[in-house]
């Protein structure tokens, strides 16, 4: 089977990105889809038959860093190669950054194939927090701290994505945003410089949450994670993250808590 050509999506797409996600059982967030777009790009291949998007895929750039995220595939237009296309495209835009990406155990294999190497990853933890009484971060006032914060902690300026985070926390050398999503608040990017400042940023985001959070713990953190379960947030399937051809990440992974999403 022709599929149409690969094209970057405009807002009135995003719609059917959200139909495409839960048609593979992943949340609609249109919210997520328009925070993705607003900085990235987002790739998709219109379906043959007329219904919606066959594919999709998101590009987020960075100084020298490029993401891929939200790779996902038609049920009915699986095996066909297009996993592997809208990937390779997303690769090509991406230029000689490095390209680095969080991967389901569907999609490990292909990217694998593809020349993508393991270097760490992290996992999502979800549900109502309970609260242990510990200390919490303060609400942020000094944006521009954030930036930098985050810049020594990821090795480029994130400031388009920042921007469009919710409410942000912050403790002494370290920051977390909350940002509601639609259906539940994502606790992220934490950066700090111990896992006390971590917990610390975690409940002052979790404490003004609506209802429930997110919050996807570094694979480096073995205690933060033990520590977000025990506050009845629950596992979700692990994503490992790797690396083009196997490059350095750049920035301080010790810094480095949570993502904001598996996409940034």
């Amino acid at each position: 089977m022709d599929f149409p050509p690969i094209r970057t999506l405009a807002a009135a797409d995003l719609p059917a990105c959200s139909d495409l996600a839960e048609s593979r059982s992943w949340p609609r967030e249109p919210r997520k889809w328009t925070l993705l777009h607003d900085v990235g790009r987002v790739f998709g291949v219109t379906a043959p038959d007329g219904d919606g998007l066959a594919a999709a895929a998101v590009l987020m750039r960075f100084g020298s860093v490029a993401s891929i995220s939200m790779v996902l595939v038609a049920a009915r237009y699986e095996r066909r190669g297009l996993g592997r296309a809208i990937t390779a495209h997303a690769l090509s835009a991406a230029g000689d950054r490095v390209v680095w990406l969080h991967a389901s155990k569907f999609g490990l294999p292909l990217y694998e194939s593809m020349g993508f190497v393991a270097d760490g990853g992290c996992q999502g933890h979800l549900g109502t927090f309970a609260d242990d009484g510990g200390p919490g971060a303060r609400p942020a006032t000094d944006f521009e701290e954030i930036v930098s914060l985050d810049e020594t902690a990821h090795g480029v300026n994130r400031r388009p994505l920042l921007e469009r985070l919710g409410a942000a926390y912050a403790v002494d050398g370290g920051f977390a945003f909350g940002t509601d999503i639609g259906h539940v608040t994502v606790i992220g990017p934490v950066v700090a410089e111990s896992e006390e400042q971590a917990r610390a940023l975690i409940r002052g985001a979790a404490r003004s949450a609506p209802g429930e959070v997110r919050v996807d713990p570094d694979f480096r953190f073995p205690a933060l994670t033990a520590w977000v379960r025990e506050r009845d947030l629950v596992p979700t399937a692990p994503a490992p993250r790797l690396v083009f051809g196997g490059r350095a990440l750049p920035g301080d992974p010790r810094r480095r808590f949570a993502p904001f999403t598996r996409a940034a």
